[in-house]
């Protein structure tokens, strides 16, 4: 095999799986592992893939969550114009799955200000529970189960289990990964599970996601783009990216933008 058909069978395997070694390359292919090394080298050059220690990822993969702490000083002003646009559909007596974030945790403060006489709330963000349970018209249920130390909500089995016994009219769903070709996804089974939870029990689901957070993709696939109502978004989205999102079924609306 050829030097630059065995590079592109390498990059693909690695597109498809989304992280393998340099052991696991070797053997699939057949060379060595000093082969592999440099194949990596020239695939990362050409910014086909990113090197991590003992194999490859491929452009845009996050493996990890993000603490939750980053995440908050980052495009603060684009979240809280998405939480804003989110207002518009949440009338008045609605039960609302809000789920973990930054970017609903700023719907959250808006809440209260709405000018409504009752809203429902389930959440599995502890502060987000923390922050609406101070308001005597708006009626809040935290999921429980085990406390995420990285995400600060409840994850595991429990929470899932909670979420499917509920009814809600509509969820607002975070996440910190989005594209057109992977749809939405996140970094843990429990994650998704939950997330996929939170979708089934609602009439419709929207997300609300800065542009900041499209084109990269992690292992556990919550849905495609069009499986939602509606994603709320920021302006600072290309014209070659709502194009391909839309392409694939997405209803996209911009914060700010009539």
């Amino acid at each position: 095999m050829l030097p630059v058909e065995r590079r592109k069978k390498m990059a693909r395997l690695i597109k498809n799986r989304g992280a393998l070694n340099s052991r696991e390359l070797a053997e699939t292919l057949g060379i060595s592992v000093m082969t592999v090394r440099r194949d990596l080298k020239v695939l990362e050059e050409q910014n086909q893939l990113e090197i991590t220690w003992g194999g490859a990822v491929p452009v845009g993969f996050e493996a990890h969550d993000i603490p939750r702490s980053h995440k908050a000083a980052s495009m603060q002003e684009a979240k809280i114009a998405i939480a804003h646009a989110a207002c518009d559909f949440i009338v008045e007596g609605d039960f609302i799955g809000l789920d973990a974030g930054t970017t609903t945790l700023e719907l959250a403060r808006l809440l209260p200000t709405l000018p409504f006489k009752h809203l429902s709330v389930v959440t599995p963000d502890l502060e987000i529970a923390m922050l609406l349970s101070g308001n005597a018209h708006i009626e809040v249920f935290l999921t429980g189960g085990r406390v995420d130390p990285i995400s600060r909500a409840c994850n595991d089995n429990d929470s899932v289990a909670y979420l499917r016994r509920v009814r809600t009219t509509v969820a607002f769903v975070g996440i910190n990964v989005w594209g057109e070709q992977h749809g939405v996804t996140t970094s843990s089974s429990e994650k998704m599970n939950r997330k996929i939870q939170l979708m089934d029990s609602a009439d419709k689901s929207i997300l609300l996601v800065d542009s900041s957070k499209y084109g990269k993709f992690s292992p556990w696939r919550v849905a495609g783009v069009e499986q939602f109502y509606r994603i709320i978004t920021d302006t600072g989205l290309s014209e070659d990216a709502r194009e391909s999102l839309e392409a694939n079924g997405a209803r996209l609306l911009y914060a700010g933008i009539e």
